[in-house]
């Protein structure tokens, strides 16, 4: 059974064995890492072996994805061999000394990126692709905010209710991280709708995210309740409940609750297959890296930019920690929705420092 192989299931269930500790989020990041292996060498994950992860031959592969990106997939391999290793007879000693090489070649190529990663962080400075896809936040709101009003002046065309849904769900997306503070996509991901009063949220079972809808209540803004469970650092931060008060965000929420409902209807007797904020034309739950390509997408129908979740962070904290004004109950109150606990000193590594980026050139598109 030396050359045994393994499927995602297998491998995520030892990183669980190994960290029974994490979050969902944790063990989740880890599941898309071990995908993105087999994504990047362009194999079915089950066919990964010691060839298809000779650095000589991966780590070009690699070379269009970011460098954190490239962390998170050598996290991944590292993984991988380390299950290898666990899984091979004390007999087969060449395959342990070759697992045991490759571990080691790897090792110093994560030491390395991650050194790099340093520099760049402590610098603060833009990467050129960053400096390509930056807008100001105030430009990048504004842009929003006038892309939504204008929608929902506008009757929506006859015909598909799918091709309705999801422009109202791309542009409902896109306002979670632009018209609130921009949380990490893992928090959106499977988030469940709940008809329920806000006192009820300690019923909810923990394991999930909620969008928290109180109809009923007399106060526009408190319609509507983020509830997140389940993020990165939740073991730290704990349950975090926030009332949705800007307006916008209220009445575009109105208009896509309305046509989600008509594509999927929530149902009691079928609550798990029926109830997720954020799907598909198929009904079923957006990925990760559906959610990720989506918000890509949309930022640059509407501003020109493809903004993933960190570049949507970055510029969001570039602009909030240039305000002075802000009091330090502010910044601690605007770290826990984001996820993180307050800490001046890291909250800083997410401000990009502006000089030398070339002349805004981006083009508004309201069509």
């Amino acid at each position: 059974m030396v050359n045994r192989k393994f499927n995602l299931e297998e491998l995520t269930n030892f990183f669980h064995s190994i960290n029974p500790n994490k979050s969902q989020s944790t063990y989740n990041t880890m599941k898309y890492n071990l995908m993105r292996i087999a994504k990047v060498a362009n194999i079915d994950f089950i066919d990964i072996d010691s060839t298809t992860l000779n650095p000589l031959i991966f780590v070009p592969q690699m070379s269009n994805y970011s460098l954190n990106t490239r962390i998170q997939t050598v996290l991944g391999i590292e993984l991988w061999i380390k299950y290898k290793l666990a899984k091979l007879p004390h007999s087969a000693k060449q395959k342990i000394i070759l697992y045991n090489n490759l571990k080691t070649k790897w090792d110093v190529i994560l030491k390395k990126m991650c050194a790099d990663k340093n520099v760049e962080i402590n610098k603060n400075e833009m990467t050129d692709k960053e400096k390509e896809n930056w807008i100001d936040f105030e430009d990048l709101r504004s842009a929003v905010i006038n892309k939504v009003w204008k929608e929902l002046s506008l009757e929506d065309e006859e015909g598909s209710i799918v091709t309705t849904y999801l422009k109202w769900r791309d542009l409902t997306l896109l306002s979670f991280f632009t018209l609130m503070p921009p949380t990490r996509i893992g928090n959106y991901e499977k988030m469940k709708i709940r008809y329920k009063k806000i006192s009820d949220v300690k019923s909810y079972k923990t394991d999930k995210n909620y969008l928290m809808i109180n109809s009923e209540h007399s106060s526009v803004t408190h319609k509507y309740t983020l509830c997140f469970n389940q993020y990165k650092t939740s073991k730290f931060v704990g349950q975090i409940t926030e009332p949705i008060k800007d307006e916008t965000m209220i009445k575009l929420l109105d208009r896509y609750i309305k046509i989600r409902e008509v594509l999927l209807p929530i149902q009691k007797r079928d609550l798990s297959n029926t109830d997720s904020l954020l799907i598909n034309s198929d009904s079923n739950s957006m990925s990760q890296s559906m959610i990720t390509e989506t918000l890509k997408k949309t930022s640059f129908k509407v501003v020109g930019k493809k903004l993933s979740c960190d570049m949507f962070r970055k510029i969001f904290l570039t602009w909030f920690l240039a305000d002075d004004s802000k009091c330090i109950e502010d910044r601690q109150q605007m770290a826990k929705f984001i996820g993180q606990t307050y800490n001046p000193t890291i909250m800083e590594k997410y401000r990009k420092i502006k000089h030398k980026l070339p002349p805004q050139k981006y083009v508004l598109n309201f069509d």
